[in-house]
């Protein structure tokens, strides 16, 4: 029997995964080393310690083990995968939602009923396509969840060989 392939839904949580991770990482990088040439003093603390081997460490091991172990077909990788896009759409539902609700009360209610909630003058047509914008994404990121959550090839894939495939 052939290999399966992998599905594009994994390598797009991979791809992600790395992005997210990585952006996190350099930006903790880029606290310690801040910290390390304008104060060193403040490093000195057990709590400092503490917290930049958390920071630095965790994600360091969520690409080692999520990505790592959805590469390697581990079932661990597949939930570390699910937990991460979980986070990230409870994280977009969370950011987006205030953004979507005050944007659509812009265009039911008017521009003078709703300038309150708005920071600036912007027009409706930006509005519009801000709404659509955040909308398409926060849908693209609850399909991807689904997909691989319920996917028939995603559990699949991670489905140990059978013995006829082995041979």
């Amino acid at each position: 029997m052939m290999k399966q392939s992998r599905p594009a839904s994994i390598i797009i949580t991979q791809i992600l995964m790395m992005l997210s991770s990585v952006v996190i990482t350099l930006g903790f990088t880029y606290a310690l080393l801040r910290t390390l040439f304008t104060a060193p003093h403040l490093l000195l603390s057990f709590r400092a310690v503490g917290f930049y081997a958390l920071a630095l460490g965790l994600p360091i091991a969520f690409i080692i083990y999520g990505v790592g172990g959805l590469w390697k077909r581990k079932r661990y990788g597949y939930w570390m995968g699910l937990a991460f896009l979980i986070v990230v759409n409870a994280k977009n539902i969370y950011s987006y939602a205030p953004g979507i609700y005050k944007s659509v009360l812009l265009i039911v209610e008017g521009p003078h009923e709703a300038n309150y909630l708005q920071l600036g003058y912007r027009s409706e047509g930006l509005v519009i396509f801000d709404l659509v914008v955040q909308g398409f994404m926060l849908i693209l990121m609850l399909v991807l969840l689904l997909k691989v959550a319920f996917g028939s090839k995603e559990k699949k894939f991670f489905d140990p060989p059978s013995e006829a495939e082995r041979a």
